[in-house]
């Protein structure tokens, strides 16, 4: 996950975003500090198989911080 400015692009590297949490539900609700609404949140994600063995990562999906 990366938090970008609402006016600037998402970065397309997997290497730019920050390692947000490992989960086994479908679904997770991420925690923003007050100063960060409006910002863009970026997140890409992957499976993971119970060897440690990654699957391609997803496409880009972004979501606007509440304020």
């Amino acid at each position: 996950m990366k938090l970008v400015d609402a006016d600037q692009p998402a970065p397309t590297d997997p290497a730019a975003l920050t390692f947000l949490t490992m989960t086994t539900k479908p679904s997770f609700r991420a925690e923003f500090k007050a100063g960060e609404g409006g910002k863009t949140a970026v997140y890409m994600a992957r499976w993971v198989n119970t060897r440690g063995e990654k699957g391609p990562w997803s496409e880009i999906t972004t979501a606007t911080v509440a304020a």
